[in-house]
């Protein structure tokens, strides 16, 4: 290889760690989602490098394997995203908008503090007439837990957690 050749390779890997690190102190990347709680780090475990908001379907499907929802180890994956145009029944996708994870069994988390870094608020489901309490923070990560007994689960069980666009 000539000197040339050498040259830009290192330009480039140069170029790549530049941006990759930029605005990070020390070269240090920041987590995408840093507030996971502990034991619910799905993240780096499952989702990586995946981004609401800008990654398509070709990358859900190099990352999670499908683009309908997966298994992984007692939870579902279920990726969704814009629609851009066409009709409900077969509509044009646009980048995915959220991952929703979905446990496979009961996670009592009534006792769970969630710190400062989350906003609590209520939401609730029409359909199903579930009322639930969701912590969120400006990451776009999304914690919904039922806010009373139903069917579904029992006051304080998780239902979902999602993985969004940052706020």
């Amino acid at each position: 290889m000539g000197a040339s050749w050498q040259g830009r390779i290192v330009l480039t890997l140069s170029l790549c760690l530049l941006s990759a690190n930029s605005g990070y102190p020390n070269g240090q990347l920041q987590k995408r989602y840093p507030n996971e709680l502990q034991g619910f780090r799905f993240y780096a475990k499952y989702l990586a490098p995946l981004r609401p908001g800008v990654s398509n379907k070709d990358a859900v499907r190099r990352v999670l394997g499908d683009t309908a929802p997966v298994k992984r180890n007692g939870w579902t994956l279920i990726s969704t995203y814009t629609t851009k145009s066409g009709p409900v029944h077969n509509p044009t996708l646009g980048p995915l908008y959220q991952i929703i994870v979905r446990p496979d069994g009961v996670i009592p988390m009534g006792a769970v503090k969630f710190s400062a870094a989350f906003t609590h608020c209520h939401s609730s489901e029409s359909e199903t007439n579930i009322s639930f309490d969701v912590y969120s923070d400006t990451f776009g990560l999304e914690y919904w837990l039922h806010q009373a007994d139903s069917e579904w689960g029992k006051k304080g069980d998780l239902s979902r957690i999602i993985y969004g666009p940052r706020r």
